[in-house]
């Protein structure tokens, strides 16, 4: 009986040999087993149909990915087997899955990893420890700056980590800042490339280029954003990404574009300096005009000096403060300093009248300092084309008799050094036009003195004095031409007196004569 089976089954075996054979006849190129042996696909060498069986690879008990064991080297590249063991052999790891021999290593055959589970952190997992939480199939990615595994991977197998042997493939991408080993599969860690990177739209609206050599060239076209063009954003956590930002705005300076510089804090998003194509600098506008524009104050100090003071003269140390206070609509230049305040000085020696200062309000000069013969005085403008209602003074030689000239020392001068001058409430009194009325602070707001507003007072007084002179010699005169005149009655009265004097004493002669 056994014989029978056995001759039974042999002769089967010729068949199916015969049959192979006559399937893969007349070139013996093909082969198919399982279903419609006599349909087989052209491309295909060996054909496997079946929808019900499955292919068996051999099962071994693969040592560590780096050993051939248990089969015997050399082995060829693309041997293929199914491994059942679990262990760790030095820091290489396998577990039970498909691996195929790639020349010096046994690669395993890993299935896709669904998205999300690849996961860069800091450091290594422990080689053979369990996964925890991180779910079947999870990449774990040493992402340590310089690290002794920086960029290397693990995947978790069976609920333990092992090494992850991604499939080889060729990248533009180096590992490491080296630039000798391809990066591969690793996508930890740091990597480089050796010409530029580009990052752009489908439609080519925009770019972003990293250059071989450290240069970074950014694109962004008008008719993608017309107002804000390329831009970096610099942010301290998720919550504002965007806290500063560099960028290119299209619709700032007058159409030609800017660099501007703005912040996020406070709900500010304006521009809180922007560069023009021109070279011009706007610090807070939008709009620079000039070659630096800044809207608020500018200090020139040393970084410990705020110039809190300078205007007071109290600050201790020196600078120069440009304040404007947009509150009070109001400019103000202060120099601190123990030495020279403010030197005005002019390239070449002047010639004739040269204006060193000028006061201008709404368009129209007030005054200047100037330069006139070798005299520098201060010019206030009395142009009668800029009068009206003009009439003569009713102030009088009288007012000027009023004033009161005192000698005083002021409380702040140490060596008490007497001076000679008014008292500005006193002479407001007599010549208000004299006086600037100051507030209750007599040391930010006193009361001050425009001492040339005076001098059209002593004109005045000094005309007044002319006058009553002249008023008084033409007296005189007129008393002298009286004079004569009674001088002359006088000696026309006497010499009279004198001919009657004669006549009587003749006459009295003549009487006694008789």
């Amino acid at each position: 009986m056994q014989v029978k089976q056995l001759l039974t089954r042999t002769a089967g075996a010729l068949g199916v040999t015969a049959g192979l054979l006559f399937v893969g006849s007349p070139l013996m190129a093909q082969v198919k087993i399982g279903d419609n042996p006599n349909t087989i696909s052209p491309n295909s060498i060996l054909e496997l149909e079946s929808a019900t069986k499955g292919l068996l690879s051999p099962r071994v008990q693969l040592q560590a990915t780096d050993q051939a064991a248990p089969l015997t080297a050399p082995i060829i590249a693309g041997t293929r087997v199914y491994n059942t063991n679990t262990t760790t052999t030095g820091d290489f790891t396998v577990s039970p899955g498909e691996y195929y021999w790639d020349g010096s290593s046994w690669v395993r055959l890993v299935t896709a990893v669904s998205t999300g589970l690849e996961v860069y952190r800091e450091g290594a997992p422990t080689v053979g420890g369990g996964c925890g939480a991180d779910p079947e199939g999870t990449i774990w990615n040493d992402i340590t700056e310089d690290g002794a595994t920086e960029g290397q991977q693990w995947i978790c197998r069976e609920g333990v980590w092992a090494v992850y042997n991604a499939p080889n493939s060729s990248t533009p991408f180096l590992l490491g800042t080296t630039g000798t080993i391809d990066a591969g599969g690793r996508k930890g860690g740091t990597i480089s490339r050796l010409g530029h990177i580009v990052s752009r739209r489908s439609d080519n609206g925009g770019s972003t280029t990293i250059l071989a050599g450290g240069a970074i060239q950014m694109l962004r076209t008008l008719a993608l954003a017309p107002v804000q063009g390329p831009y970096i954003d610099f942010g301290r956590n998720s919550v504002n990404p965007r806290l500063f930002r560099i960028g290119l705005r299209n619709d700032l300076n007058a159409g030609l574009g800017a660099l501007a510089f703005n912040t996020t804090i406070n709900g500010q998003t304006d521009p809180r300096m922007v560069i023009g194509l021109n070279g011009q600098v706007g610090i807070n506008t939008v709009n620079p005009l000039r070659t630096f524009h800044v809207n608020g104050k500018v200090l020139v100090a040393n970084n410990n000096n705020d110039g809190a003071n300078y205007r007071t003269g109290t600050a201790g140390q020196d600078g120069i403060l440009i304040d404007w206070a947009e509150a009070t609509d109001e400019a103000n230049i202060s120099i601190q300093t123990d030495g020279e305040n403010l030197s005005l000085t002019k390239r070449l020696a002047p010639s004739g009248v040269e204006t060193f200062v000028a006061f201008r309000a709404a368009g129209a000069t007030l005054g200047r300092i100037i330069y006139n013969a070798g005299d520098i005085a201060f010019s206030q403008t009395s142009d009668r084309r800029l009068k009206e209602n003009i009439k003569e003074t009713h102030y009088s030689i009288q007012d000027l008799m009023k004033l009161d000239v005192v000698d005083y020392n002021y409380i702040n001068n140490p060596s008490k050094t007497r001076t000679v001058g008014f008292i500005a409430q006193d002479l407001f009194k007599i010549f208000p036009e004299a006086v600037a009325i100051g507030g209750e602070d007599v040391k930010a707001n006193p009361w001050t003195v425009n001492y040339t507003k005076l001098t059209p007072l002593l004109v005045k007084a000094i005309q007044d004095q002319q006058k009553e002179i002249q008023d008084q010699q033409k007296e005189i005169a007129a008393l002298k031409a009286q004079l004569s005149e009674m001088n002359t009655l006088k000696a026309e009265v006497a010499s009279i007196k004198a001919m009657l004097g004669n006549a009587a004493q003749q006459n009295s002669e003549a009487t006694i004569s008789k």
